[in-house]
């Protein structure tokens, strides 16, 4: 008799058991996921306004969207919901590339002595990294900056021969006014160049003209790029408008000795490097090749004068 009501019992427990679980195969078939049995699934089964993804014995039905190939850039679906974005795909086409053509028409630089000049490069950057550099962040430190910028201003009045002269041999006679106007009120009202008084004051902009430029005004091709000693880059014809420069300079026009004039270089280029050795720093850190990237924005810079 006991036996019996263990089997009853048990047979009640099954019953009950099979229930359950056909209610929950029931549950799951009427949600978004689907038990299966003996089937493997592909990986997605349908792709268009809904996506299900399906495991080996689960169908997730994802509620998101895909947008259609037509809504492409213009649409984008995020978790905060579609986003449309403000600017239709023809936009793009007539967006233009600020920097394209911007050097097209400068000239090729070439570099026959790429060689030596790679080796001046490296003497020039050993002497900056032992000398100049150390010199130049002391300086910096120590003189403060509005004293730096008014020796600054000092040098750049004191070029007035180079600047009005080669201004009119370029026939650029607004330039020569802007020069000697400038030269005359910052050596008066500047106490002798040291405040930007003409530029500050009257809006007289300064001019930045050499006899490099001026000869490149007359059509004389720039020759092939050099590294010189100590200066570093130049090209062929920048050679000749330095030496025109130097016998303009107000040392030699002065009549002053080669000491003082070697002095007072070494202070213009110390304090001039005082400003750059940052962005000197940046570039050595930033450029692929050093070399390349110095020639590469000297050339593009001496061209930006030549056409100002």
């Amino acid at each position: 008799m006991a036996n019996k009501n263990v089997l009853l019992i048990s047979k009640t427990f099954f019953v009950v058991f099979l229930s359950l679980n056909i209610s929950s195969f029931s549950w799951a078939s009427n949600s978004t996921m689907t038990l299966k049995e003996g089937d493997v699934p592909d990986f997605i089964t349908q792709l268009g306004d809904d996506v299900f993804v399906q495991t080996s014995d689960v169908t997730i039905k994802l509620e998101k969207k895909i947008p259609k190939g037509s809504a492409w850039p213009n649409s984008i679906e995020t978790a905060q919901g579609t986003m449309k974005s403000s600017q239709d795909s023809e936009d793009y086409q007539d967006m233009e590339d600020p920097f394209a053509g911007a050097e097209k028409d400068i000239p090729i630089l070439t570099d026959p002595l790429e060689g030596y000049n790679r080796w001046m490069f490296g003497v020039n950057e050993s002497i900056y990294d032992a000398v100049l550099e150390p010199v130049a962040k002391g300086y910096r430190d120590t003189v403060h900056e509005h004293l730096r910028i008014g020796i600054k201003n000092i040098f750049s009045n004191a070029m007035f021969p180079v600047k009005f002269v080669s201004s009119l041999l370029q026939l650029e006679f607004k330039k020569s006014g802007r020069v000697l106007a400038r030269t005359l009120i910052n050596t008066t009202l500047g106490i002798g160049g040291i405040a930007d008084v003409a530029g500050e004051e009257y809006g007289i902009e300064d001019v930045n003209e050499d006899f490099d430029q001026a000869l490149g005004y007359y059509g004389i091709p720039t020759g092939p790029y050099v590294v010189l000693p100590f200066f570093g880059p130049s090209t062929a014809r920048n050679i000749i408008g330095r030496t025109a420069d130097a016998l303009m300079s107000p040392g030699a026009v002065s009549g002053g000795s080669v000491g003082l004039n070697a002095g007072i270089a070494v202070e213009d280029n110390i304090n001039a490097a005082s400003f750059i050795v940052d962005d000197k720093k940046q570039l050595e850190d930033s450029a692929l090749d050093e070399y390349e990237s110095v020639r590469d924005f000297y050339h593009q810079y001496r061209h930006g004068l030549s056409r100002k």
